[in-house]
C-alpha cells in the first residue's frame, strides 16, 4: 500500500464569535463532495484519487481545509462501495472523516452529509463549508478568506471569479447572443451557509441544482460574492491534472519546500 505524508495537523486557535445573540457559538463543519466518479477526466480510477504532484489528488485538498483551525470536523462524502479513501484515511487527521454516503446526484450527497453532520452534533445555526474535492488548489488562505467575509453575514456566500473574457450566450451551436460580462460571476467551492438554511433550501430545490447556492437563490436570498482565484479551478479533463500539478509544484518551489518524490 502506498504511503503518504501525514496531512499536516490543525494549528490550534479560537472559534469566530458568533454574531447571534444568546446562542452557543457556531461551529464550522466542511463537506468534501467526493463521491462522483470522474468519467470525463478519463483513466482507471476515480480521479480524487489520481496521483497529482506526488499525492492523490484529494490528498491536497483535505490538507488546505486541515490547515484552517476553525473547521471542527471534516466529512468527506463518498460513493458506497469506495474503497480509495481507505488508503489515504491513515493520513487524514482526527478531524477527518470518510462517510459513504454519496447518491446520484451532487445534490443527493450533499444532502445527505448535511444529514451526517447532523447526526454528529450539528446545529441550526452552524456554518457548512461545502467544497469540490476536485478543486484541489484551494488554499488555506481562500478558505480564510471566506469564512472572513461570510461569518457575520445574513445569508452566506461562496467563493467566485468575475467573468474576465467575453461571454457568448449559444443555441444549437451558433452564437445567440453576447451577454454583458460585467454581470457575470463563475462560481468555485467552498460555499459557505448556515446548516439548517442550506438544508432546507436544498429540500424544496431537489436534485436540479448544481451547487449550494442555487438552492439558496432558490429559496429567495442572494448570497455573497467573496473574490476567489483562477487557480482554484476544478480538474475535469485529462489536461487539468498537468496544470494543477505544475501550480502545485510552482507553490512548492515557491516556498522553499523539499520534493521528496520522484514527480513525473
Amino acid at each position: 500500500m502506498t504511503q503518504y505524508p501525514p496531512i499536516p495537523p490543525e494549528p490550534l486557535a479560537p472559534s469566530p464569535a458568533d454574531s447571534l445573540p444568546g446562542r452557543a457559538q457556531p461551529r464550522m463543519w466542511a463537506l468534501i463532495a467526493t463521491a462522483g466518479s470522474g468519467s470525463r477526466a478519463g483513466g482507471s480510477v476515480p480521479k480524487q484519487y489520481r496521483t497529482v504532484a506526488g499525492r492523490p489528488l484529494v490528498w491536497h485538498t483535505l490538507a488546505a481545509f486541515a490547515a484552517v483551525s476553525r473547521i471542527e470536523r471534516t466529512l468527506v462524502l463518498l460513493a458506497p462501495g469506495d474503497t480509495g479513501f481507505a488508503a489515504l484515511a491513515p493520513q487524514a487527521t482526527a478531524k477527518q472523516e470518510g462517510v459513504p454516503c454519496g447518491s446520484t446526484t451532487r445534490a443527493g450527497t450533499v444532502g445527505n452529509g448535511l444529514a451526517a453532520l447532523r447526526a454528529r452534533g450539528a446545529q441550526d445555526h452552524d456554518w457548512v463549508l461545502v467544497h469540490d474535492a476536485a478543486r484541489c488548489l484551494v488554499t488555506a488562505t481562500l478558505i480564510d478568506r471566506l469564512i472572513d467575509a461570510c461569518v457575520d453575514d445574513p445569508v452566506g456566500g461562496l467563493l467566485a471569479l468575475p467573468a474576465s473574457d467575453t461571454v457568448k450566450r449559444g443555441a444549437e451551436g451558433r452564437v445567440a447572443a453576447t451577454v454583458d460580462r460585467r454581470v457575470h460571476w463563475l462560481a468555485q467551492t467552498p460555499q459557505m451557509f448556515r446548516l439548517a438554511m442550506l438544508q432546507d433550501a436544498m429540500r424544496l430545490a431537489g436534485d436540479g441544482v448544481t451547487d449550494e447556492s442555487s438552492a439558496i437563490e432558490a429559496s429567495g436570498r442572494s448570497p455573497l460574492l467573496v473574490p476567489g482565484d483562477a487557480s482554484n479551478f476544478k480538474v475535469t479533463h485529462p489536461i487539468d491534472f498537468a496544470m494543477a500539478q505544475a501550480v502545485l509544484l510552482s507553490r512548492r518551489k515557491t516556498h522553499g519546500e523539499e520534493l521528496p518524490y520522484d514527480y513525473p
